[in-house]
């Protein structure tokens, strides 16, 4: 008894099989950027709720402390309280926004580094695939 093999699938199945798997292969690679990217801006998210947070506190302590630096310069060289308070405001505003650009600079997020290689090794395999066919 022998069994004759079965029929080979055609050239035209063969490639309607490979771009229907190119195409799954595409979206599965889109979901898992954006899965990516939602972690990371989960992330993003919740550090940069701590750094508010933190920065409001320490915002109320400036104040009380400017407050008291603000009352002892004016008793001990008799400028009036105002006076000694702008200067004080304008040191701040300086200061601050010297600060808040250095921090502007430090925030960047990035592409998903993860999907765009794995995206690159799928296109290569696809194109040796592609080169045996």
């Amino acid at each position: 008894m022998t069994q004759t093999p079965p029929p080979r699938p055609s050239m035209i199945a063969l490639t309607r099989q490979l771009v229907s798997g190119v195409v799954e292969l595409a979206r599965l690679e889109l979901t898992r950027g954006r899965q990516e990217l939602g972690q990371m801006a989960d992330s993003v998210k919740a550090g940069m709720l701590m750094m508010g947070i933190s920065f409001g506190l320490l915002f109320m302590a400036l104040m009380v402390l400017l407050i008291f630096v603000v009352l002892i310069v004016a008793e001990v060289t008799g400028l009036r309280p105002w006076v000694v308070a702008l200067f004080a405001l304008v040191l701040l505003l300086v200061v601050g926004s010297f600060v808040g650009i250095l921090g502007f600079r430090k925030i960047k997020v990035g592409p998903p580094e993860e999907t765009i290689a794995s995206v690159q090794e799928d296109i290569e395999w696809a194109k040796r695939l592609l080169r045996r066919g």
